[in-house]
C-alpha cells in the first residue's frame, strides 16, 4: 500500500536502494501476486511483505511488530520458509521488541468484526490476518526463494471495523470520500471508532517508520 511504502521513503510503484528493490502495490491477493512476480523477473532472491496487519491473537497490540515466514491462506495452504535472513532481521528489529515466527493468516477480503477474527483464530490458530502476504509467500515458494513478513498490527483482535472504514476503502488504497460521507452520514456513531481506527494506523505507520530505519542501517 502506498502509505505503508512510504514508511520506506519509497514514493513510485518501483524503487531501488542499494541492492533492495521496493514495489508498491495496492490491496489484495491478486494485486500482491503481481507486485511479487514483477521483483522476481527483476532478479530478486528473498520477497518481504511490509505493511499492516489485523491481530487474531488477543495479546496483540496496537503498535506491535509481527515478524514471520510462516502463512497460511483460505485454502489452509501453508507456506513455512527457514532462513538466516528471518534470523538477520529479528535481530535487525531486536529494539522493536518484534513478535517472532506467529503463524500469519492471509485473506481474500477484509476481516472487520471482532467475532470473525475469533473464529479464525480458533479455525487456523494464527496470530495475525492480511490481505497479501500468502500470495506473496506463493510466489516465493514457486521460485524457491526466501519469504518473510513484516507488519505491524493496527487493530485488535476485540476490535470491530466500522463498516465506514471497509466499505469506502479502494483497492489502491485510498479512500473513496464521497462513499465514506455517505456511510458516516447513514451512522454518525461510526465517527468515533473511525477516528479511533485512523490513530491506530498512524501509530502502526510510525512503529513502520521505526523498522525501516533500522533496516535501511542494514542495507
Amino acid at each position: 500500500m502506498p502509505a505503508e511504502a512510504k514508511t520506506f521513503n519509497s514514493d513510485s510503484d518501483y524503487s531501488e536502494q542499494n541492492s533492495w528493490l521496493f514495489a508498491t502495490g495496492s490491496a489484495g491477493q491478486k494485486n500482491a501476486r503481481l507486485s511479487a512476480k514483477n521483483l522476481l523477473e527483476q532478479g530478486c532472491d528473498c520477497l518481504i511483505s511490509w505493511g499492516v496487519a489485523g491481530a487474531l491473537d488477543p495479546q496483540l497490540t496496537v503498535g506491535d511488530l509481527i515478524v514471520t515466514s510462516a502463512v497460511i491462506n483460505d485454502r489452509s495452504e501453508c507456506f513455512n520458509f527457514d532462513s538466516d535472513d528471518l534470523k538477520s532481521l529479528v535481530e535487525t528489529f531486536k529494539s522493536l521488541d518484534p513478535k517472532v515466527g506467529g503463524l500469519l493468516y492471509s485473506t481474500e477480503k477484509p476481516v472487520p468484526l471482532a467475532i470473525e477474527k475469533q473464529e479464525l483464530r480458533e479455525k487456523f490458530h494464527a496470530e495475525s490476518v492480511d490481505m497479501e502476504s500468502a500470495a506473496i509467500a506463493k510466489v516465493a515458494c514457486d521460485a524457491q526463494i526466501n519469504f518473510i513478513a513484516v507488519r505491524c498490527i493496527v487493530d485488535r483482535s476485540d476490535c470491530d471495523l466500522p463498516v465506514a472504514a471497509t466499505s469506502s476503502f479502494k483497492n489502491n488504497g485510498k479512500i473513496d470520500v464521497f462513499q465514506l460521507l455517505k456511510a458516516l452520514t447513514q451512522n454518525p456513531l461510526q465517527l468515533v471508532p473511525l477516528i479511533r481506527l485512523g490513530l491506530n494506523y498512524y501509530s502502526a505507520l510510525h512503529h513502520l517508520r521505526k523498522a525501516a530505519t533500522l533496516l535501511r542501517r542494514c542495507l
